[in-house]
């Protein structure tokens, strides 16, 4: 049981102990604490009266200290340094890391940007782990916070107030189709000949909505849906075999276009580019770990997105 005298013992008055012990000198040792010798003195009584016993004795060459105080002076130089490390952030060193991180991401920059993440993350980190999960429109809403460390996102996700966002670019809509496509030698899309093919939907699920369909007002209804995947290398591959049409950012149809017979072209409806973000939670703002990988995978991105924020 700690007495009531320890209790009232303040890190102020123990540093003054160390510092009495160091210096065996009562005007030195209130120097270095920044108090008047008379408060010195007063601090040196409320030890004595913690501690019982005397502490020190002054004699013809200084004050010399006691067994007891001798005693003292390991354990609180131990607590006093611990205390201490209480207001530095501890250094995180990714070449050593063993810590996992988390990233959420949707199946789109899963596929377009996780791989050039992953590369930069094993050549910085190459002891830490990396855990990708999906996510629809609105899972970020009811998720634990307590398992995502980033997040990697366009601006569809609802992101729940918790998280702080960087945009890291945007990418334009493009009308993706088989070189083989009968308007394939068309220069122009017009919006009949988009309507008059059947499509394929990338669906993340949540609320079901399809962003293009307000653009096309009334006449969205004319658009057949007929291949529906969450997967967007799938729906890549199959527009290269088929003769749908699938309307998305223009990144990943550029990357797989040769190896899926694709080619793009523009949409002929006035589509808004896409916002894409990078969020991580408030309370890990200072978390060095996470920092350390927020500001890698923002750059990695910024260095493969088309339209880069600067």
């Amino acid at each position: 049981m700690i007495s009531n005298a320890l209790q009232q013992l303040d890190l102020k008055s123990l540093t003054g102990l160390l510092y009495l012990l160091e210096e065996r000198h009562v005007g030195r040792a209130a120097e270095r604490l920044s108090l008047s010798q008379s408060a010195m003195s007063r601090l040196l009584n409320r030890l004595r009266d913690a501690f019982g016993d005397p502490l020190f004795i002054r004699t013809s060459v200084g004050m010399e200290p006691t067994y007891r105080a001798l005693e003292l002076e390991s354990p609180v130089k131990y607590m006093l340094e611990h205390m201490s490390a209480l207001e530095q952030s501890s250094d995180f060193l990714p070449q050593t890391s063993q810590r996992t991180f988390r990233l959420k991401t949707t199946h789109y920059q899963a596929q377009a940007y996780v791989p050039a993440i992953a590369e930069r993350f094993y050549r910085e980190a190459p002891f830490a782990s990396l855990e990708t999960s999906t996510m629809t429109e609105t899972s970020l809403l009811s998720q634990s916070d307590q398992i995502i460390d980033v997040v990697l996102c366009s601006e569809y996700i609802q992101v729940p107030n918790s998280f702080r966002k960087a945009l890291l670019g945007r990418e334009k809509f493009r009308c993706i189709m088989s070189k083989n496509h009968p308007l394939a030698d068309k220069p122009r899309l017009t919006l009949e000949d988009y309507l008059s093919c059947a499509h394929v939907l990338v669906n993340m699920g949540g609320s079901g909505r399809i962003m293009s369909d307000m653009l096309l007002g009334e006449r969205a209804q004319e658009r057949r849906f007929v291949f529906r995947t969450p997967y967007f290398l799938s729906a890549l591959e199959t527009v290269g075999q088929t003769s749908l049409l699938l309307s998305t950012s223009g990144l990943l149809g550029e990357r797989f276009k040769e190896q899926f017979g694709l080619i793009m072209k523009e949409l002929p409806l006035d589509f808004p580019d896409t916002n894409y973000y990078l969020c991580w939670l408030r309370t890990m703002e200072h978390d060095p770990a996470v920092e350390w990988f927020r500001k890698m995978a923002i750059d990695v991105v910024k260095g493969l997105i088309p339209y880069p924020e600067r």
